[in-house]
């Protein structure tokens, strides 16, 4: 019999003595058939135990495998009597939810409340609204909070009032909750002052929640001056209490060297504690570092574990490079046509490098689709502000293909990918102002683009730009060509 690798040996050992992160990496790894082969019944024997102790992302696994059709009864030996809720249950644990930041490595944006992380909704108990009001008017803080919680969705400036009085009392849950409505405007006015002041009394008080978005109002220099130094104490007093979203936060700013010392192998143990807790962008950096071999040893295979995990919770850009990682067998066995369907999924969320690729696809006949759908996935690609999007599309209107013929749009497209740097781009918006083509004449302003597009590696961009320019030279005359470096040595042409 093979041996069990390492990881899943770890995994197993530390889920059968009770922990709840070991119990779902290993449930998840039968799920996925990641190093052991694939069995559902043993992925919903350990999802369920993660579950049972309030893992988030086990709950979630389990809710998706049972819309996907698959058969989540629990085996038999973990069939247990379900114990009814209580209002006191209730009412000492309810705390409105955080809810996952962060944008794979650039900034980390603030949450909503999550409905699914409030006990209100999770339960489906009955809630005895009228003691509940009754233990709220008595002056109960939580449950104010829970009041307010009710109130959230249909009267937020009810909710907020509910808040407002648990946090005047002091209680952390309503001091977070209030900031929250600041923060978005809901139920008050917007106010990042507010905001900051309520998240930083339920953060001094050691609410988790509000530390991390109290971190990233610094962070960002909202309602302050921006302070990432200050920002990274906050992220850890929350990812000490094993916040995700902090752990998150920590890894970017190790990784960006902001308000931190740069350092790989951090960023690598603060990416993957907070990967195991399910923080989706955190999967996906990790998998890139991973790939990479930057703070860790090169692993394309746990890489690719990593980016499906991120993939399956909805992260465009993680379900693009697991689209690449199967297309290309990177780490996973080659998978041309369950590729298709993760570009598809990547496109359809808005990630415009899937767009992208999907439209090259389209064009070159791997997959179908006319012109016409080409064109669309490039507008959309192009609008998000892909340089090649936005020249292949200026091509397309230039010709007629697929959309309709126009010079001036065409020249628009071509500028935009120019100032993002795009060598195609720029020799064809030289070449459409050398000649007056769809755009006003301007002849120094062509000589400029056409000198940056021949400044090009390709050869058969820089070559005819090279041509072009010392015919326009000619041309535009000493006082032209002053004219033209004073112009390239400024922001743009």
């Amino acid at each position: 019999m093979a041996r069990e690798p390492e990881i899943v040996t770890r995994y197993r050992e530390a889920a059968e003595r009770g922990d709840a992160m070991a119990q779902f990496n290993l449930g998840d790894s039968y799920r996925l058939g990641y190093r052991v082969p694939r069995d559902l019944v043993e992925a919903v024997r350990w999802l369920t135990k993660a579950a049972s102790q309030g893992h988030r992302e086990a709950i979630k696994k389990l809710r998706q495998m049972q819309a996907e059709g698959i058969d989540i009864t629990p085996p038999p030996e973990m069939d247990a009597p379900r114990r009814q809720q209580s209002l006191d249950d209730l009412l000492d644990s309810l705390a409105p939810g955080a809810a996952n930041e962060g944008d794979g490595g650039v900034d980390v944006l603030l949450p909503d409340p999550e409905p699914e992380t409030d006990p209100l909704y999770v339960a489906e108990d009955e809630v005895d609204l009228a003691a509940l009001r009754a233990a709220a008017e008595a002056g109960n803080p939580a449950a104010r909070v829970a009041l307010g919680n009710v109130s959230r969705d249909a009267d937020p400036a009810a909710a907020a009032r509910w808040y407002g009085l648990a946090a005047e009392a002091g209680d952390a849950r309503g001091q977070y909750a209030l900031a929250v409505l600041h923060d978005r405007g809901l139920g008050v006015p917007q106010s990042d002052a507010e905001a900051l002041r309520w998240y930083h009394k339920a953060a001094a008080q050691g609410d988790a929640a509000a530390q991390f978005n109290l971190g990233n109002m610094i962070l960002q220099g909202r309602g302050c001056k921006p302070d990432p130094a200050v920002a990274a104490k906050w992220f850890k007093k929350a990812a000490a209490q094993g916040d995700g979203a902090a752990l998150f936060a920590l890894g970017v700013l190790h990784d960006s060297g902001r308000g931190v010392a740069q350092d790989d192998v951090k960023a690598v143990e603060f990416y993957r504690r907070a990967a195991d807790l399910g923080e989706a962008e955190a999967q996906y950096n990790l998998a890139n570092m991973l790939r990479q071999g930057r703070g860790v040893d090169p692993d394309a295979a746990e890489a690719a574990h990593l980016c499906h995990r991120a993939a399956e919770q909805g992260l465009a850009q993680a379900q693009f490079n697991w689209a690449l990682m199967l297309a290309t067998g990177q780490g996973v066995a080659r998978d041309k046509a369950t590729a298709a369907l993760w570009f598809r999924r990547a496109a359809d969320a808005g990630d415009p490098r899937a767009q992208y690729h999907l439209a090259m696809l389209m064009d070159h006949g791997d997959m179908p689709g006319d012109a016409a759908a080409t064109a669309r996935l490039l507008r959309a690609a192009a609008d998000a502000g892909d340089a090649r999007a936005q020249c292949d599309l200026g091509v397309m209107h230039l010709i007629g293909d697929g959309v309709p013929f126009e010079e001036a749009e065409a020249a628009r497209r071509f500028r935009q990918a120019a100032e993002r740097g795009n060598a195609l781009a720029r020799f064809n918006l030289g070449v459409m102002l050398a000649s007056g083509q769809g755009v006003a004449k301007d002849e120094i302003e062509a000589y400029c683009w056409l000198s940056l597009a021949a400044g090009s590696p390709l050869a058969a961009i820089a070559g005819p730009a090279g041509r072009a320019v010392a015919a326009l030279a000619a041309r535009i005359g000493p006082e032209g060509l002053k004219e033209a470096a004073a112009r390239l040595a400024g922001a743009a042409p």
